[in-house]
């Protein structure tokens, strides 16, 4: 509302709260409050400083990644695999095997064995991360999951 509709509005309730000193500098602080807001965050960002990291000298980061084939909740798990990265680029995968006829016992020995096989060929001792894919993306041919087509 314009200030002549707020002052009449305050002044016909009998608050006689309109300042004439403080009333419209506040409602222009109120006004225009987000482009100040959006013009200081401008002004911070533009003085920040930027560093470049130089590449030369950064140690080559080789780690594994647990691929495991599960629907969401507690539900049995259809199949693991493994992946080796070198920085962002892929060197080694272990294929997805089936678990669905393997008790959790079992699921948690072939996924230490697979961490010892890692250990031995590129020094990895435990999963950098562990990727949940729905069943119907295991990519083991032949998967029971799968359609077959012809």
């Amino acid at each position: 509302m314009s200030a002549a509709q707020a002052k009449a509005l305050h002044d016909s309730d009998g608050d006689d709260c309109w300042d004439s000193k403080v009333c419209p500098s506040r409602r222009s602080y109120i006004r225009n409050r987000d482009r100040r807001n959006q013009a200081r965050r401008r002004k911070r960002y533009a003085e920040l400083q930027t560093l470049e990291v130089p590449e030369m000298g950064l140690p080559q980061i080789t780690y594994a990644v647990l691929i495991v084939y599960r629907e969401p909740g507690d539900s049995p798990v259809h199949a693991i695999a493994a992946e080796v990265w070198q920085d962002q680029e892929k060197v080694a995968q272990v294929p997805p095997i089936y678990c669905c006829q393997m008790v959790p016992s079992q699921v948690h020995v072939y996924i230490q064995k697979l961490l010892e096989l890692l250990k031995q060929n590129y020094g990895i001792k435990k999963f950098a991360s562990l990727v949940r894919l729905d069943p119907y993306q295991c990519s083991i041919e032949g998967c029971f999951l799968h359609p077959k087509v012809g």
